[in-house]
């Protein structure tokens, strides 16, 4: 484990302590394709910057060690040394813990779609594991926005199968719009049964069968 991961690790339970969370992890079919060794796709709603750590840190230390996250490039890229030292550090740590912990695919930008789906799906390649936020960015309400192709292009180029996961918690905890966590937080992580993409389907079929294994079943999962 690298400084940053000890760092990331320390922060993580340092704020749950700090704020009296619990973070509680429901299998609800999912759990077999995590014990696995085969490649998979983990496709989360996307509310809170903490999503990813929560995420993270309550797969099974055997997945943390294969799994990457995907991220925007133009957002977690290093910046150039004309940028204000406050942003630069900013960027530093952000780069930080999205390479060296998360080991993040950084995406958009300067790349194409197509050198995107291609590194996602390398990154799959023996019994790589990708994270991906199909939303594209966080919810400001909790409602579930529209999902981008990448991760249908990505399924059925790959054959893999795809875990939803539903987090709920993470927007109450941290919203777009605070930098600090709240107190008393209840978060649960839902890895749901996995769904694998059929040569004779569209994209669009595939997001929409995607989509609604992410929405919430109930009212208790936005508790």
């Amino acid at each position: 484990m690298n400084a940053w991961s000890l760092f990331s690790k320390a922060l993580y339970d340092g704020l749950r302590l700090a704020t009296l969370s619990t973070v509680k992890v429901i299998d609800e079919g999912g759990a077999h394709v995590l014990a696995a060794h085969a490649p998979f796709i983990l496709a989360a709603n996307h509310q809170s910057h903490a999503d990813t750590s929560v995420l993270f840190y309550t797969l099974p230390r055997a997945c943390r060690d294969r799994v990457r996250f995907v991220a925007s490039g133009p957002r977690f890229r290093l910046t150039t040394k004309d940028a204000s030292r406050k942003e630069r550090l900013e960027r530093w740590m952000l780069n930080g813990l999205a390479v060296r912990v998360f080991r993040a695919i950084l995406v958009g930008g300067d790349d194409s779609g197509l050198r995107s789906i291609e590194l996602i799906s390398s990154a799959l390649e023996g019994d790589g594991i990708v994270a991906m936020y199909p939303e594209g960015t966080r919810s400001r309400t909790g409602e579930l926005g529209t999902l981008k192709p990448g991760i249908a292009m990505v399924a059925l180029a790959t054959g893999c199968r795809v875990v939803p996961v539903r987090l709920d918690g993470t927007l109450q905890a941290l919203p777009k719009s605070l930098r600090f966590p709240r107190f008393r937080n209840r978060i649960t992580v839902r890895f749901r049964a996995p769904l694998q993409a059929l040569p004779s389907e569209t994209h669009a079929q595939f997001l929409a069968r995607l989509k609604l294994a992410i929405q919430p079943s109930h009212e208790t999962d936005r508790a």
